[in-house]
């Protein structure tokens, strides 16, 4: 989908960007350069529920939004979303789990232009987990990075890879469409492995005092040995695992991103250690997604590039 070829890029440019999650959907207005405008709108969604109650929340998010920029203004309207999704085509592709399974190959584009009045203004979808990635790579910590890996570490594993910005689905070192969840690890998916409940796992098989991960990082800094050595072992076992994906591609840094990279303070030694190149945690937190979802947008301008 292109823009208009007269359209350039504004300082009062702004985008409508949205981070799905499977509870809540994170909203803002965003401007080139990697402004973020105001404080985020955090709004619950029943991802479990009714299709027509889904779009319709997502449609009220939107138009919320559209009252806070002129028309001549808007780019467009930008989501980050959790896959399996056409991303392209704009269908969610999710099923067999509790999220989102009500709007399994419904065409989201087409079910948002139903319910807002909005011409033919862009409606772009983006990999949750990318757009995080692009969004720090632009606008935060690996934006001195040409080559670049990134992972988000949470409920699954996300991943992307890119080359100036732009993410890369195929070639050396890159899994299909760049996506390291399905890849084994000692014979399990790497989501199930480097994520909050191969964490959790972890911790249960340890006999540690606390499981849950974020009371078990606490627990490592008051001096729990068996927490320690629990996330000290989860950051080796990330770092081989990451390694020959990186000599491969090859990249100049790992991003690490996602709630668990906020432990990063007792893994991140022991990844390092393990990897052939530097692992650098986010700085751009929950606005790193809402960047990277616009960032398709500015990316569809003329110039090809952000000013």
């Amino acid at each position: 989908m292109k823009l208009p070829p007269s359209f350039t890029l504004t300082p009062s440019t702004r985008v409508i960007a949205l981070d799905v999650g499977g509870t809540s959907v994170k909203s803002a207005m965003v401007a080139p350069g990697g402004q973020v405008i105001g404080k985020p709108s955090i709004t619950p969604v029943d991802s479990s529920g009714e299709s027509e109650n889904i779009l319709n929340t997502f449609a009220q998010i939107i138009r919320a939004h559209l009252g806070e920029s002129k028309a001549s203004d808007l780019l467009g309207i930008a989501l980050g979303f959790p896959g399996p999704f056409d991303y392209a085509a704009g269908i969610c592709l999710i099923e067999g789990v509790e999220k989102y399974g009500a709007i399994y190959g419904l065409n989201m584009r087409d079910g948002l232009r139903a319910r807002l009045d909005l011409e033919e203004l862009p409606i772009l979808f983006r990999n949750d987990a990318e757009a995080a990635v692009v969004g720090e790579a632009r606008y935060g910590a690996g934006r001195d990075y040409r080559r670049l890996i990134g992972v988000t570490l949470g409920t699954g594993c996300g991943s992307a890879f890119l080359v100036d910005g732009l993410p890369v689905r195929s070639g050396p070192g890159v899994p299909p469409n760049g996506w390291l969840y399905p890849v084994l690890f000692r014979g399990l998916r790497a989501d199930d492995v480097f994520s909050r409940r191969g964490l959790e796992a972890r911790l249960r098989s340890a006999n540690a005092t606390e499981h849950n991960v974020k009371n078990a990082a606490a627990a490592a800094r008051a001096g729990d040995e068996k927490a320690r050595q629990v996330f000290e072992s989860f950051g080796a076992d990330l770092g081989v695992f990451l390694n020959s994906f990186a000599v491969t591609f090859p990249a100049e840094a790992v991003l690490v991103l996602g709630r668990i990279a906020g432990a990063m303070d007792l893994f991140g030694l022991s990844l390092r250690q393990a990897l052939s190149l530097p692992a650098v945690p986010g700085e751009r937190g929950p606005d790193a997604a809402l960047l990277g979802a616009a960032d398709l947008l500015f990316f569809h301008t003329p110039e090809g590039r952000n000013p």
